[in-house]
């Protein structure tokens, strides 16, 4: 015999087995990463299945087997917020999966990060709601890197340890900003000072204040672009959907 459970989760994949059932990964507030077996109409109530679409936040129950070896099984769904607007466009489609690849990375299964979860969360909300997508990821990246503690250091220059308050370069292998005399080149990348005041906007405010934050998508995606190859320094790992969405940042 096995135990069930009950959370609330996010599906971030979903890979079809046989004509029924799905093997299907989901980032859950109260067991991290879990990735779960949902056959068709043997596990779920009829007309179920659907609810099992990518980025819909619902609170499921499943099933934990005794033996380690074998996936969990999905007893019953329901959906919370399916996120609608997001499947209306093709570029809030990729970042919802870029969020998607970037928390599966980063999150293990049995360690919940509830911070990451209500993150996503926000943030799915964000692109259903109409938000500009490169906002939105721009509003991901630096929030996820935050609670990951990775974050890069926005204040002082990491070289000569003065205040920065003008233009500066963020450098990946030294964790933070540079001063441009303190700037070898090399991965550094040059942020302006509205720039600098943008990450430390969304570093520093609520997800209620950020929601709001007004910057245009060229500009967003131009400073994504800046912070994606810090975090690749920093993860060792870059989104398949983020390097696609990079691609025409100019």
């Amino acid at each position: 015999m096995g135990n069930i459970h009950q959370t609330d989760a996010i599906v971030l994949s979903r890979t079809k087995v046989g004509e029924e059932d799905s093997i299907l990964t989901f980032l859950t507030r109260d067991f991290g990463l879990l990735r779960a077996a949902a056959g068709g109409a043997r596990s779920l109530k009829r007309g179920q299945t659907g609810r099992l679409d990518l980025f819909v936040l619902s609170n499921i129950r499943f099933y934990v087997s005794d033996k380690p070896e074998k996936l969990c099984r999905i007893r019953a769904i329901d959906v919370v917020e399916p996120y609608l607007g997001i499947r209306e466009d093709f570029k809030r489609l990729c970042v919802a999966s870029a969020m998607a690849e970037l928390a599966a990375h980063c999150v293990q299964e049995g360690d919940p990060v509830p911070a990451v979860f209500e993150l996503l969360s926000a943030c799915l909300g964000l692109l259903g709601d109409g938000v500009a997508p490169m906002r939105v990821l721009l509003i991901f990246e630096m929030r996820f890197l935050k609670e990951l503690g990775l974050a890069p250091e926005l204040s002082r220059c990491l070289i000569c340890g003065k205040e920065i308050t003008g233009k500066s370069f963020i450098s990946p292998p030294k964790g933070g900003l540079l001063h441009p005399e303190c700037s070898s080149g090399g991965e550094d990348e040059e942020l302006t000072s509205g720039d600098l005041a943008t990450l430390r906007f969304i570093a520093g405010k609520s997800m209620s204040s950020i929601g709001r934050l007004s910057i245009t998508d060229g500009s967003a995606g131009r400073i994504c672009a800046e912070l994606n190859r810090f975090s690749a320094h920093h993860l060792g790992f870059e989104a398949k959907a983020l390097r696609v969405l990079l691609q025409n940042v100019p």
